[in-house]
């Protein structure tokens, strides 16, 4: 009786695993757990794979690194696999230093960069009407600006993993280097590292830094609406200007 009574036990509980397993995937993407397997074997066959981005890839091998990983020519499947128009494009909204792109909090200088997934088959019951959504923000304190060649900043946004995407880049203070990392997958996670520290950014979009003067770091992170290329700018700008924030980036130690 009681060997009966756990097997059924077991079976209640492995049917609402998959029950719940499978409402995960109804509620969060069209990009289901079995789509995702068949992906894999796309990566590892040659008959699926998209030559000519792999030559486009190869020939900007040796170009300058865009962030703390070396840029890898990997085999990528052709993205209309996974299904026509999952894929329209990724975007970047940066203020790194130029003379109309750099934001103050009294005497502090901060630069930030956003990245953005476009709306697509893949997103748009989430985005609705909206062009793209951020996946994530780093806002940064900084205390120098090379203005002639922009040494200190670079970054690039990655299509190569569709239906996941990859962001990185670095900001260079006078005494430390800030350096990033991004993802978002298919079914709406994401996360970050910055420094080693991992963010869950489904907690807050954005994370602020402030380098310190004995080279330690300290961070914010904060939860943003639902936003798109053409409202950071203005949002960042009001961000900037709550007590918080304020006394974030403007606290004694900070560079």
């Amino acid at each position: 009786m009681k060997i009966l009574l756990l097997l059924t036990t077991l079976l209640i509980v492995s049917s609402c695993q998959k029950k719940i397993l499978k409402e995960k995937d109804d509620e969060n993407t069209t990009f289901t757990i079995l789509q995702r397997e068949k992906y894999l074997e796309y990566r590892e066959d040659s008959t699926y794979w998209d030559t000519e981005i792999l030559f486009f890839d190869l020939e900007g091998i040796n170009d300058q690194k865009g962030g703390p990983f070396t840029y890898g020519a990997f085999p990528t499947p052709k993205y209309d696999l996974i299904g026509k128009g999952t894929f329209t494009g990724l975007e970047m909204y940066a203020y790194t230093g130029s003379e109309d792109h750099v934001k103050k909090i009294k005497d502090k200088t901060i630069l930030f960069n956003s990245f953005f997934v476009k709306n697509s088959e893949m997103n748009k019951k989430h985005l609705h009407d909206k062009k793209d959504e951020i996946f994530f923000q780093i806002i940064v304190l900084t205390d120098t600006i090379d203005a002639v060649n922009y040494t200190h900043f670079r970054s690039e946004i990655i299509s190569r993993n569709h239906p996941d995407y990859l962001g990185q880049g670095f900001f260079k203070t006078k005494n430390n280097i800030i350096d990033y990392v991004a993802f978002v997958t298919a079914d709406r996670n994401s996360y970050a590292i910055v420094n080693t520290r991992l963010f869950d950014l489904n907690f807050g979009t954005a994370i602020l830094i402030a380098p310190q003067k004995d080279r330690s770091l300290r961070t914010m992170q904060i939860k943003l609406p639902v936003l798109t290329s053409e409202d950071i700018n203005s949002y960042t700008d009001s961000l900037l200007k709550k007590p918080k924030v304020i006394d974030f980036f403007t606290k004694q130690g900070n560079i």
